[in-house]
């Protein structure tokens, strides 16, 4: 960790200073744990008075008229320029190139210069590395399998055969890729597994959670898009499609054969049914079950999901039935001819006096 002016945090965030250029400071911290060495960040109004109560030295922001008097570094995005100011202090740590000698070299396994194999981890026969490819202790890879160069999968990983892995993926402790689909057939009062004789095929800059399982492919291959992100505990089926850029929040799950296009969200705890089609930039709500394709750019919630504002409308007008059911049951007692009062009056004008 070293120390920066805001100046010089400002040029490699491509904002501005608002205050003293020449101020240091020595790392980054929450806005409640900041002191007066530290920079931290503001990114929502309602953190703002959070945000005049801190000690930090300077403050990331996207709103220059905030807190007058205060050190700001003014950006258009604070939540990226965090990021990108978290990798000045906090170097990424990678382990050291070498081979354990604990570890299982597989017959005919290519490694590429400066990979890392770290105890008990296995590689099978046939597998490659990419340069400064990092396998941490415990590690299992199948036959055949390819890890593209920077990619680095975390302890317990297991990756099944033929599997291929794309350059700068991270896949963290105790995921699963390349375990069977979910497949069978019925067979009069049994099921018979189909056989998944597929793979895996995941692209470029993806970060996968722990916990994760993805399902190889009857046939072909499941497809894992390039700079996608993949929360913890989500489970994607076999031969689904994720596109590029794409993001699956924790517990999230896809059935097999589903495909989803380029930069959807699929947020937490949502799912679709197989053999769907997701369009570009659509978006999946929270606990949200897909049941039908959905078109580019659309935004759904709820079971089985609809368009957001339709399910805001459906949701507005539940909360007011309790008071309808009971305006329903004072008109039906006073209706003519059900027993209320209104029966009542009503024989008694029928009849008349006497």
């Amino acid at each position: 960790m070293g120390s920066y002016t805001l100046g010089e945090i400002a040029s490699s965030l491509h904002g501005r200073v608002r205050g003293d250029a020449g101020r240091r400071v020595t790392g980054i911290q929450p806005l409640d744990q900041a002191g007066p060495d530290d920079l931290s960040f503001v990114a929502q109004a309602r953190y703002r008075r959070a945000a005049s109560e801190s000690r930090a030295a300077a403050l990331i922001a996207g709103d220059p008229g905030l807190l007058p008097g205060r050190n700001l570094i003014v950006v258009e995005n604070p939540y990226a320029a965090l990021a990108s100011a978290m990798g000045l202090f906090f170097a990424p740590e990678r382990p050291a190139a070498g081979i354990s000698p604990q570890a299982v070299i597989g017959e005919g396994a290519v490694l590429g210069e400066d990979v890392s194999i770290g105890p008990f981890a296995v590689v099978g026969p046939r597998c490659s590395l990419g340069a400064c490819a990092a396998l941490l202790p415990g590690v299992v890879l199948g036959d055949g399998v390819r890890i593209g160069a920077d990619s680095v999968l975390h302890p317990g990983v297991v990756v099944y055969p033929r599997s291929v892995v794309g350059s700068r993926v991270t896949i963290h402790a105790g995921s699963v890729i390349g375990s069977d689909g979910f497949g069978y057939a019925e067979e009069g009062a049994s099921r018979a597994k189909i056989p998944q004789v597929g793979n895996v095929v995941i692209g470029d800059d993806v970060e996968i959670g722990a916990c994760v399982t993805i399902d190889r492919a009857t046939f072909g291959s499941t497809i894992i898009g390039a700079g996608s992100k993949i929360d913890n505990l989500v489970q994607v089926g076999h031969n689904v499609v994720i596109g590029e850029g794409s993001i699956l929040v924790a517990q999230s799950g896809i059935a097999g054969s589903t495909r989803l296009g380029r930069s959807v969200i699929l947020a937490g705890q949502s799912g679709a049914a197989g053999h769907l089609s997701l369009g570009d930039r659509s978006v999946v709500g929270a606990k949200s079950a897909v049941l039908q394709d959905i078109p580019p750019g659309a935004f759904v919630v709820g079971h089985p999901a609809v368009d957001h504002r339709s399910w805001k409308r459906e949701q507005a007008a539940l909360r007011r039935l309790p008071d309808l059911l009971r305006r329903v049951a004072r008109l039906e007692r006073s209706a003519p001819g059900r027993g209320g009062r209104g029966a009542s009056r009503a024989g008694r004008r029928a009849t008349g006096p006497g």
